[in-house]
């Protein structure tokens, strides 16, 4: 033990000081590229992996059940494996940082680097991996992936490989925009930006391998497999505790120096991000074996009537979340409706078109 001990020391020395140029890459962003704010604005608070799973894939249903599969399915698995990390270690935010450098009393030399503190930079979670740039990947490629597909389908001279190359520079570009928007904000630092897109991709590659496999499980065996996640996040907490662990450290880090504490969003804590992806990950499971649901032909405009009709639904079910009667209450209700979101979107809704 002792031998390690300044290994730990120089590795500790090197990720500080790592955090320490890379907040020279927030300020830089905050500096120059304020002229596109509104778009910053946009792609960190529409594009939120929440809105992706309650807007934009029950929106694709309209074009294709089969694409609305494809993303629930593949964004559940992406978005529990993000909330996971979180929960398990929570990596400090740049604002965090740079703030408990200033507190810092032992500390002789203070950073050169002033940040500014955005409303939507007021996160519950930690920084490591970043979920929008994690999930927004996989969306992004996903979406990209099925239109090439079609178009390829549909058009001959859409074969000719300009368009490729026209597709990746693309889906790169809107990828980059959302590090842009984080690191704008102060909400990640680079690396995290960069490690979200690259465990999103690598997650999304490990999906498609085994799909068949993953669409071919017997409903008993997927609300099984869900349990065991839930238990095995628990566990965490308790694993957490008696190794002196604050399970909540990065909530009270955001309460520590959020400038506004009305800034904060449930939505963002790491318990609610799991809650929300087991449930959605029992509604997949419920609608088990996902390879025998069926496919049904349908208009555009009844599709939009359809999805338009549940959506209205599940927004008055999020509007008259209970947040009066305990956290319990709270967790257990928010599981339930993205169960039943899920769960809806796949099986249910097919059997009105």
């Amino acid at each position: 033990m002792e031998a390690m001990k300044p290994i730990k020391q120089l590795a500790l020395e090197t990720y500080n000081v790592t955090l320490n140029r890379e907040l020279f890459i927030n300020e830089w962003a905050q500096e120059r590229l304020s002229f596109g704010e509104p778009l910053w604005y946009f792609l960190s608070q529409r594009l939120e992996p929440n809105n992706i799973f309650n807007i934009f894939i029950p929106l694709s249903g309209i074009f294709s059940q089969e694409l609305l599969l494809h993303l629930l399915s593949a964004l559940t698995l992406v978005s529990t494996l993000n909330s996971f990390e979180k929960w398990i270690y929570p990596e400090i935010r740049p604002l965090w940082f740079l703030r408990e450098q200033f507190a810092n009393n032992k500390l002789p030399v203070k950073p050169a680097v002033a940040l500014e503190s955005h409303q939507l930079s007021c996160e519950t979670s930690g920084g490591l991996p970043c979920a929008h740039s994690m999930t927004f990947t996989v969306f992004v490629l996903i979406l990209a992936t099925h239109i090439f597909v079609r178009l390829w389908d549909r058009f001959i001279f859409w074969r000719s490989p300009w368009y490729r190359c026209v597709m990746y520079p693309l889906v790169i570009g809107l990828v980059v925009c959302m590090w842009l928007s984080r690191l704008y904000l102060a909400t990640e630092f680079l690396h995290q930006c960069i490690l979200g897109s690259y465990f999103g991709i690598r997650a999304l590659n490990a999906f498609e391998a085994n799909l068949k496999y993953l669409f071919s499980r017997q409903r008993g065996y997927a609300a099984a497999s869900v349990c065991f996640l839930g238990a095995l996040a628990g566990s965490m907490y308790f694993i957490k505790l008696h190794l002196d662990i604050d399970p909540h450290w990065s909530v009270r880090q955001a309460f520590k120096w959020c400038p506004e504490p009305t800034y904060m969003r449930h939505e963002a804590s790491p318990v609610f991000a799991l809650v929300r992806d087991l449930g959605n990950l029992m509604g997949l499971a419920l609608a088990s074996p996902l390879f025998n649901l069926e496919v049904k032909e349908a208009t555009f405009w009844r599709r939009c009537r359809v999805l338009g009709t549940l959506e209205f639904v599940n927004y008055g079910l999020r509007v008259a979340t209970v947040k009066q009667y305990g956290r319990f209450a709270f967790l257990s209700y928010e599981f339930s409706r993205n169960a039943f979101h899920s769960l809806a979107l796949v099986k249910f809704v097919p059997n009105f078109y």
